[in-house]
């Protein structure tokens, strides 16, 4: 894998070892780091478009970090854009399958898309993961909360 790819062709060979273009770049985890703080703080005060300018830039960077994708998702989901976030978070979940942020935004994502069968699913597998760890009971009962309000609902 520390071989880089010196031609077009060989990089998805190359990235599906493990590759980034992070590494094919040079590009320090430091400064990703660094990039991934401002993305975080603009997510925070609310700025999403540019969250997600930035979220989008760290997962081109590296595929293999949950936190990049799940950001990026997140801001999606604040921007209305379900259908999209769905598809972030569903890559984050996969990466990272002990962290229930992602199903259980998924969950709320298809909520608002009115697929409650797929709500349901998403926000059984966020209850799933997060009863695994004692980190994540605010997410559990975020996630029971709805999935029961869903459930209820006729």
């Amino acid at each position: 894998m520390d071989n880089q790819p010196t031609t077009a062709s060989n990089v998805l060979g190359w990235m599906a070892q493990g590759g980034t273009f992070q590494k094919l770049r040079n590009i320090s985890q430091s400064q990703l780091d660094e990039a991934y703080k401002v993305a975080f703080t603009q997510f925070n005060a609310g700025q999403y478009k540019d969250a997600v300018t930035i979220f989008r830039h760290l997962c081109l960077m590296n595929h293999t970090c949950h936190r990049y994708f799940l950001g990026l998702g997140m801001s999606l989901f604040e921007l209305g854009r379900f259908d999209l976030a769905i598809a972030s978070l569903s890559y984050a979940e996969k990466i990272e399958p002990k962290d229930p942020r992602a199903s259980l935004v998924m969950g709320k994502s298809f909520k608002a898309m009115n697929q409650k069968t797929l709500a349901l699913k998403s926000l059984s597998e966020a209850i799933f993961r997060a009863q695994k760890g004692v980190r994540w009971q605010s997410e559990l009962h975020i996630a029971q909360r709805l999935y029961a309000a869903l459930k209820n609902k006729r």
